[in-house]
């Protein structure tokens, strides 16, 4: 059976280490981070200066991975929202958006005005919507390629 500490033995900590912000440098608790990534902290400028010729690289990095992270995020939720707005998700539409995306694939793509029309809703909302298909359906290949060279998929 496991020994219970009692927690007044343990050592106390800052609210910044609670909340897992330490110093990328000493450890320490930290409470400022890099205004460009937001990813690493530190407990004074001194740390942030002393680490930034190892940080810079990562740092541009990982303010790009999450602005992309950011527009993608508020894309699907503008795609969520045209969905729901025209019941894109009822199975008789889903249906008849699974069967032109099919059909249509084989040649050029659906365009724009057309989805647009078909569904009573404006071309740029059509662009966001067809757009976010695209990515999905990207996602999928590359999922897919992936498995097959893996040898996951027969």
């Amino acid at each position: 059976m496991a020994a219970v500490i009692p927690s007044s033995s343990l050592p106390a900590m800052s609210s910044a280490q609670s909340k897992g912000n330490i110093c990328a440098v000493c450890s320490e608790a930290a409470s400022q981070r890099c205004r460009q990534c937001k990813s690493s902290y530190y407990c004074s400028r001194e740390h942030q200066l002393a680490d930034w010729k190892a940080h810079k690289s990562r740092c541009k990095a990982i303010a790009a991975d999450m602005a992309q992270a950011e527009s993608h995020t508020i894309h699907k939720r503008e795609f969520d929202r045209i969905r729901v707005k025209y019941g894109l998700d009822s199975p008789k539409n889903a249906e008849k958006i699974a069967d032109l995306l099919a059909n249509k694939a084989a040649d050029q793509g659906v365009s724009a005005p057309q989805f647009a029309k078909m569904f009573g809703m404006s071309t740029e909302e059509a662009v966001v919507f067809l757009e976010w298909i695209k990515v999905g359906v990207k996602f999928k290949e590359e999922v897919l390629d992936s498995s097959k060279n893996s040898g996951l998929l027969g």
